[in-house]
């Protein structure tokens, strides 16, 4: 049975260029791992409180950043200059919950969407603690092939006008079989519906790059995966995660559930997994 009480808090860090990020915390007394989150595209840490909830009060303190260009985190929405920004600020993140943590305490870091990206390029790329990540229907390639047409022009104003704010398009009922979360992700004021052609061929750039470093992957991973994701294309990630050569991978394929895993209506399990996969590597 759970018995920490959960103490929330909310902090700052300087990042890459002197850009002030935001996170929340999830903190529980004598910790037996640390948590780092990564949300997706347009989102934002808050989304993340149930989750940080449940994981301290099974003694895994809980930290989720608001990424550059998202949430009340600053920088221009749905914008990044190069994907390396990204993993820059990661290591960031990391330091500054190593710094709030006993030196013992392991951390492991969970990216969902775009943040799943993030995430696994950043193992691929730095040198870091972290002993494990999950990685939740990470945006290897989108569900519905992009037109060339599509990708020509972005490629064009990427170098033309890479600010240029664009409709991300998420559809909320695309995100979880739960109507209250379609509901409150329209209603969310941090809840940006902002891409720009930087961010997108950067992170498409970025999609290729995991492909062709997947060599680099050694510490343990855990994929989940939604079976209907009509956002990120589950097929790709499964076959990627099922071919590489690390000793501790794990993939589970949720059959018919949406693309937030963690805001379906099986969100019990899917949290429960994730805290006992902790568990077993700590």
């Amino acid at each position: 049975m759970s018995t920490q009480v959960p103490r929330e808090s909310h902090g700052y860090l300087e990042a890459v260029g002197g850009v002030r990020l935001h996170y929340r915390a999830w903190e529980t007394a004598a910790p037996r791992a640390a948590l780092m989150v990564l949300h997706g595209l347009a989102e934002h840490a808050g989304r993340y409180q149930s989750l940080g909830e449940s994981m301290a009060s099974n003694r895994i303190s809980t930290y989720a950043v608001d990424l550059r260009g998202h949430g009340t985190s600053e920088g221009r929405r749905g914008y990044v200059s190069r994907f390396e920004v990204f993993l820059q600020d990661v290591e960031r993140f990391r330091r500054e919950v190593q710094g709030l943590i006993d030196p013992s305490c392991p951390i492991f870091l969970l990216g969902q969407g775009m943040g799943g990206l993030i995430a696994l390029r950043y193992l691929e790329e730095l040198e870091s603690a972290v002993r494990g990540a999950i990685i939740l229907a990470p945006w290897l390639a989108t569900a519905l092939p992009m037109p060339r047409l599509k990708s020509t022009m972005a490629a064009f104003l990427s170098r033309l006008l890479p600010a240029l704010p664009l409709r991300a398009s998420l559809p909320p009922g695309d995100l979880s079989h739960d109507d209250e979360v379609a509901r409150a992700f329209v209603a969310d004021p941090l809840v940006h519906d902002t891409i720009t052609p930087r961010l997108f061929t950067e992170a498409s750039a970025a999609m290729g790059l995991v492909l062709q470093r997947a060599d680099r992957l050694s510490a343990p991973l855990l994929f989940l995966l939604p079976g209907a994701d009509r956002i990120c294309d589950t097929g790709r990630s499964s076959a990627f995660a099922r071919s590489l050569p690390a000793r501790d991978i794990t993939v589970s394929v949720y059959p018919g559930l949406y693309h937030e895993l963690l805001n379906e209506l099986e969100r019990h399990t899917i949290r429960a997994r994730i805290r006992d996969w902790i568990t077993a590597r700590t």
